[in-house]
């Protein structure tokens, strides 16, 4: 059993070899590959590589595309700083007034060097490992790129101040994640993960208000594109967990601060759905023994039998070692 049926088998309920493992490889994956992070970010062939080599070194049953939340701010007109082996820096923001808002316009994803790029290894990853691999092209969700435009500060404002402005400003930037998601399926892409971090920040109403339909359509575009979906809320999400999974991703990705899924549980009952998550990057895989994470994953696992993909609730650190991450592994 490869890894693509093996996670497809699972989500769907069905009996598979062992518990699929998705681990969230950004920077980690760059060092451990030895590939300098503008690189990882821009050039496709070390960025697949890289990818694909984690994935087969450690067990993990995904390749994907992300790297920093950036290539649509880029996309949208932004001046990303892209140090040579560092995040990248974005200290500018792009709509600093309201008035700002209506710049905005439908992005031609193909005509921007990011986005391009994303695309790319997408189809890339198709000629690596098409049919083996979960391969999943990114979008940012709605809050969480209206943030990115505004700066966190001025869009908790703006929900208040202009909510029917916010609304209208968040048609366009679905309306571009929507063909952004199509050209990423397209091109080879069988799993489009949706991250809407800021959403943890904003509370039940504001997120049901300006987020959850949103997100829903986008699930419903990739599905209709015959992809599956990751939903990525970084946080503590258990206000919003009913209705992350009232959207339909396929995956719910459920970060360490959420301390016990087992309330949740029950409501993935008779849905082709899964958590993914949820054990702590930094206290348990970085610097826990190989003992306790092993101890951690495994009650992770309890909260949610046969329903919860194991990972860390966010990305995996570039201090993690290797025995670490293969401890995780060893939990399943």
């Amino acid at each position: 059993m490869n890894s693509y049926q093996r996670m497809m088998g699972f989500i769907n309920g069905e009996t598979v070899d062992h518990t699929p493992f998705m681990p969230m490889f950004m920077r980690f994956c760059a060092k451990y590959a030895g590939t300098k992070y503008r690189d990882f970010i821009f050039d496709v062939e070390q960025h697949c590589q890289a990818n694909i080599t984690c994935a087969n070194a450690f067990n993990s049953d995904w390749v994907n595309v992300m790297s920093d939340p950036y290539c649509e701010v880029e996309a949208y007109g932004g001046h990303i700083e892209y140090p040579e082996d560092s995040l990248p820096m974005d200290e500018i923001v792009l709509m600093p007034t309201m008035d700002d808002l209506d710049k905005l316009k439908l992005v031609d994803w193909k005509s921007n060097r990011r986005a391009i790029g994303r695309i790319e290894q997408c189809a890339r990853y198709k000629q690596l490992c098409g049919g083996e691999k979960i391969i999943t092209g990114w979008v940012e969700g709605p809050i969480a790129e209206y943030c990115d435009l505004r700066s966190m500060g001025n869009a908790f404002l703006d929900f208040f101040d202009d909510p029917e402005k916010v609304k209208k400003s968040i048609a366009i930037i679905l309306e571009n994640a929507r063909n952004f998601i199509t050209y990423q399926v397209e091109a080879g892409a069988n799993c489009i993960g949706i991250g809407d971090a800021a959403c943890s920040q904003v509370g039940l109403d504001i997120y049901r208000e300006f987020a959850f339909e949103g997100e829903k359509m986008l699930v419903e575009h990739a599905h209709s594109l015959g992809a599956i979906v990751k939903l990525h809320i970084c946080g503590n999400t258990s206000a919003i967990i009913p209705d992350m999974i009232a959207t339909g991703a396929d995956i719910i990705d459920i970060d360490h601060l959420v301390k016990d899924m087992s309330p949740f549980y029950p409501l993935l009952q008779g849905r082709k759905q899964a958590f993914c998550g949820n054990v702590d990057p930094v206290i348990v895989i970085q610097n826990g023994s190989e003992a306790e994470i092993i101890a951690a994953a495994r009650k992770a696992l309890a909260q949610a039998p046969g329903k919860l993909i194991l990972s860390g609730g966010c990305e995996i650190t570039p201090g993690t070692s290797e025995n670490n991450l293969r401890a995780l592994f060893s939990a399943i």
